[in-house]
């Protein structure tokens, strides 16, 4: 009998293992039996879209269900698992034995590959708002990469004209010592051929050409579905500018829609000090604030804040501020000098106005000095706006 007994244990306990691996290796949502509890049934809770086009943009499913309940219910909220899927669902009353409709939108654009995802719907009883169930529905498929065209090569489109990667072309950190060249390819994306005219708005130390199977030009006739290369060169040193530096060129061309394009150019700028030994670094200017940060605590929406910070040379060599600029036309600030004798100190003052603000804000100002130990710092100025109710 104590054999018997142990044997049943033993079968009973294989046979649950075994049922529970089944489970586990069962595809999410791949249930056969509908879903149904005391509100509502759903004759199907899973849809298989197969494979779909990415091109198609999106792939819709509707998925019906009936109040099996004595009461009228409603659909009170419908949550997916990503922004990738948009759900609807009826908005109004179901009576008992109708049917209302749950749908799943699903956006292909830009997701190729196989996909599952999921929709929570929440239903409640209109009669007894405390009966209140949830439905996990799910849908999956595969999209289908779609080809690559000029709108994925040339993502910027202006007018007919497409640029790639963007009508911007930024040079990052570069000294003043160097030159530096970068390219941008422009794709006539009409059926006509398009004029390239001379970059307008160009300054001194930025050359804009375009590079053309006959070689450099300065204007160019791009055919139809054609590319050209736009080449801009970048001279550091002949700008006369320090720290980060923004141009807005004009491309003008023929074109129907907007015949003067927009291209910017950016750069960081930093001055080059060369190779310095630790001797010469002793000999160098040195920036040295009393601090870099203050807090003005809480103020009212419009009022204006002033502050000074206070900058000394610590060197052995004249300290000069070479820019000092604000991160927004809210805040203004203005040295008293922009050279410092060695020893010599000098204030910045920075005001801030904060009409049309609120909450905690912050804000910076970057001063660019000669110190070639760290030529660029950041002034913060910050504390928290009070909003003015009328």
């Amino acid at each position: 009998m104590r054999t018997l007994l142990l044997g049943l244990a033993v079968s009973a306990l294989l046979w649950a293992q075994k049922k529970k691996k089944a489970e586990a290796s069962a595809p999410a949502g791949e249930s056969a039996a509908p879903s149904t509890t005391t509100l509502i049934s759903f004759p199907k809770i899973e849809h298989d879209f197969g494979k779909i086009k990415e091109e198609d943009r999106t792939a819709t499913t509707r998925f019906s269900f009936k109040n099996t309940s004595k009461d009228p219910v409603k659909v009170v909220d419908v949550k997916t698992s990503c922004g990738c899927t948009a759900p609807s669902w009826s908005k109004e009353s179901i009576a008992p034995g109708k049917e209302g409709f749950v749908e799943a939108q699903y956006s292909t654009w830009g997701r190729p590959g196989p996909f599952v995802k999921t929709l929570t719907v929440r239903v409640r009883s209109e009669k007894d708002t405390t009966k209140e169930e949830s439905h996990v529905l799910t849908i999956k498929g595969e999209v289908i990469p779609r080809p690559k065209g000029p709108e994925d090569f040339y993502p910027t489109k202006v007018g007919s004209l497409r640029f790639g990667p963007a009508n911007h072309v930024a040079f990052g950190t570069i000294k003043t010592n160097e030159r530096k060249t970068l390219s941008v390819t422009l794709y006539n994306d009409s059926d006509k051929p398009l004029e390239l005219r001379d970059f307008k708005d160009v300054p001194k130390h930025i050359k804009v050409s375009y590079r053309t199977p006959k070689g450099t030009q300065s204007t160019y006739v791009l055919p139809p579905k054609d590319t050209v290369q736009v080449v801009v060169e970048y001279d550091a040193g002949a700008a006369g500018d320090y720290g980060f530096v923004y141009h807005m060129l004009k491309l003008p061309t023929n074109d129907a829609v907007e015949a003067e394009k927009p291209f910017y150019v950016t750069a960081n700028i930093e001055e080059y000090f060369g190779e310095l030994t630790e001797e010469q670094l002793k000999e160098a200017p040195r920036a040295e604030f009393n601090t870099t940060e203050y807090n003005y605590g809480k103020i009212k929406a419009g009022e204006k804040v002033v502050y000074e910070f206070r900058l000394t040379n610590t060197g052995k060599k004249p300290l000069i501020i070479r820019k000092v600029k604000a991160s927004c036309g809210c805040t203004a600030a203005n040295p008293d000098k922009s050279e410092l004798k060695p020893g010599e100190s000098t204030t910045i003052k920075v005001t801030f106005d904060s009409t049309g603000r609120s909450g905690r804000d912050s804000k910076s100002v970057t001063v660019i000095t000669n110190d070639p130990r760290q030529p660029t710092t950041n002034l913060i100025i910050q504390g928290e706006i009070e909003a003015v109710t009328k």
